[in-house]
């Protein structure tokens, strides 16, 4: 029996982790394609830099022979890396609430909340 109109389904769109020309936006349909891999190559890259950023940081933070000036551009620098990654965190959210999970997510969520109505 067909779906009644208005009520089909879609696969959700992919949030890319870079802006189109204008700065808008750009999605793509998720799978296995060369772009979806770029997008996890992109978000992984920006992992790492963010892991590399942290450690010398730490290690400048450590060395008090750094000049005051030099630590607030490393701040600045270690901000914008968290910033990324809070981005790339959000970009894997998203995914993580696509429909494929949702049913299973969503029961999880309500076996959960019901076992903790009884304590």
């Amino acid at each position: 029996m067909p779906e009644p109109i208005g009520t089909e389904t879609h696969e959700p769109l992919r949030r890319l982790p870079w802006t189109g020309p204008e700065g808008k936006v750009e999605y793509v349909t998720p799978g296995d394609g060369v772009i979806n891999q770029i997008a996890d190559s992109t978000e992984a890259h920006i992992v790492s830099m963010a892991r590399d950023d942290a450690a010398y940081a730490l290690a400048m933070a450590e060395r008090p022979e750094v000049p005051r000036a030099e630590l607030r551009l490393i701040i600045r620098k270690l901000a914008g890396a968290v910033k990324d990654v809070a981005s790339v965190a959000e970009l894997r959210g998203e995914r993580l609430s696509e429909p494929v999970y949702g049913p299973a997510a969503r029961a999880l969520e309500e076996a959960l909340r019901a076992a903790l109505r009884r304590i």
